[in-house]
């Protein structure tokens, strides 16, 4: 079959555009192409760097968890010599998550060896570190406040439970029970009250803390049909004398 002039024309013109984007092709590849060829090899190395980090990190949680849990066996047998070391490590170098963990067991040892100044600082330190999760902060507090209760300003012990004297927090039973007893030793038995019989209420906490803070109710005033419904669950005398931190 014969070609025509208009169908040489067009072939003649799809030539020379594909030509003209090879040209363009070509003069991309020289402008851009080295550039395009370092930054995928970035990539690359950032990819494979985060993979190897991660495969790191890993290694170092197991490995800290090992640590960790050979100085808890060793602690429980009474093998401080061993603990501790293992123990000031990871409280160091440890990864995160392990470190506060390892601080917590070095406050606990510390109280056990009569060291308080130690392990008050050990737990503070933990309660104050906003990179750590808020239940083992919270944790650190409680434990803090419980371990200096004695020495502290009733002022501080109110002030610094006050987050967790609230009915449905789940350290509400001893902040409550702290925070009444705190009232009471400041002088104020009125703002102590109401926490008892909320303490006194909540059917989920220990029945020793509850009973604990009914009698405490009762011994400031308060009336047993308050501490209904809870009345039946506990002791409805008094005790004989007060409370010695109501004293």
């Amino acid at each position: 079959m014969a070609v025509t002039p208009q169908d040489a024309d067009e072939a003649f013109l799809r030539e020379v555009d594909e030509g003209v984007r090879r040209d363009q092709v070509l003069s991309l590849w020289q402008r851009y192409g080295k550039l395009a060829i370092a930054m995928l090899v970035l990539f690359l190395a950032a990819v494979a760097g985060g993979l190897w980090w991660r495969d790191d990190q890993v290694k170092q949680a197991g490995i800290a968890g090992e640590k960790f849990d050979q100085a808890l066996t060793k602690l429980e047998v009474g093998d401080t010599g061993t603990a501790r070391p293992l123990l000031d490590t990871l409280a160091k170098e440890g990864p995160e998550g392990y470190r506060p963990l390892a601080q917590m067991m070095q406050a606990a040892d510390a109280v056990g060896a009569g060291d308080i100044v130690k392990a008050t600082r050990l737990l503070d330190a933990v309660a104050a570190d906003t990179a750590q999760p808020q239940p083992l902060r919270d944790a650190a507090t409680i434990k803090s406040v419980r371990l200096n209760y004695d020495t502290l300003p009733a002022a501080t012990v109110i002030a610094r439970l006050k987050p967790f004297a609230v009915p449905g927090n789940p350290w509400f039973g001893i902040a409550g029970e702290m925070t009444a007893l705190a009232h009471i030793k400041a002088g104020k038995p009125d703002m102590a009250k109401p926490l008892l019989i909320a303490v006194v209420r909540d059917a989920s906490l220990p029945g020793s803390l509850r009973n604990r803070a009914a009698q405490l109710a009762l011994y400031l005033g308060v009336e047993t049909t308050a501490l209904r419904p809870a009345a039946e669950t506990i002791a409805a005398e008094p005790p004989a004398a007060a409370p010695a931190a109501a004293k």
